[in-house]
């Protein structure tokens, strides 16, 4: 009588790779499903790179129709205006000091002030990546005891970045409908002559609809690399972006 020969198990399929168009859809539609693919895939460059070039040409682009239309310079100006005379009154500034700073600045829509926005795009975009992706890595590895390297929360801070690309899109459309660079998908709406040295109406224009759908996608892909719960990702995430917003609102950073 033969031997019966032990049966072997085939081996399991890789999971197929996500092409550019598949991970881009599935960002919007599927992020779970994405974001398990990232964790178990190779590290691809591609998945921080490609987001990060497309928002940051998008901002660019967002920086040369906003600044020149005629209704946002004149609103850059009067809120310019405003703001020396408020120093010029707490004896902040001099007369002097203030008609020199409107000499040499350049003024919104010319060449020179394009291309300083433009730069300042590139340097926000790349530190909004590699600095959330900092500390959203911190908040895996003591809060979560996570293993995860540096290099994998790039790249799920990164494809998140499709959503600001969205959202930077749907934020120019408001811009040039309403004339004001405050028109924002956010609280700031409801503000009649917004004031960007009112904390205020800083914070509402901080609850934007498309921040905290970005800050929803992340959640999921952390969920998934640090292998926690979304409900324990999202709280972490969500106290990163409280303490954030409270700093940017307090110290007048931002715009």
């Amino acid at each position: 009588m033969d031997e019966q020969q032990p049966t072997v198990a085939p081996p399991e399929t890789e999971a197929a790779e996500m092409s550019f168009s598949d991970k881009l859809m599935n960002v919007f539609a599927s992020p779970g499903e994405l974001f398990e693919y990232v964790t178990k895939a190779p590290k691809q460059a591609s998945n921080w790179a490609l987001p990060l070039l497309l928002t940051t040409v998008i901002g660019i682009v967002f920086t040369f129709v906003a600044f020149t239309q005629p209704p946002i310079q004149e609103e850059m100006a009067r809120q310019r205006d405003k703001y020396i005379q408020q120093e010029i009154a707490a004896e902040k500034m001099t007369q002097e000091q203030a008609d020199n700073a409107a000499k040499y600045s350049p003024k919104p829509g010319s060449p020179m002030f394009l291309i300083f926005g433009s730069v300042g795009v590139v340097v926000v975009m790349f530190a909004t990546l590699f600095l959330s992706a900092l500390a959203f890595w911190l908040l895996g590895k003591f809060g979560f005891k996570s293993g995860a390297t540096y290099g994998k929360v790039v790249e799920v801070v990164g494809l998140s970045m499709y959503i600001m690309a969205v959202g930077s899109l749907l934020t120019l459309i408001l811009v040039v409908a309403m004339g004001s660079m405050h028109a924002t998908p956010s609280l700031a709406l409801a503000v009649s002559d917004f004031d960007p040295m009112n904390k205020m109406h800083k914070l509402l224009s901080s609850i934007n609809i498309m921040t905290f759908w970005y800050l929803g996608i992340v959640s999921v892909g952390l969920g998934k690399l640090f292998s926690v719960s979304l409900g324990k990702a999202l709280t972490g995430v969500a106290a990163i972006w409280v303490v954030w917003t409270a700093i940017t609102v307090l110290v007048n950073l931002g715009f």
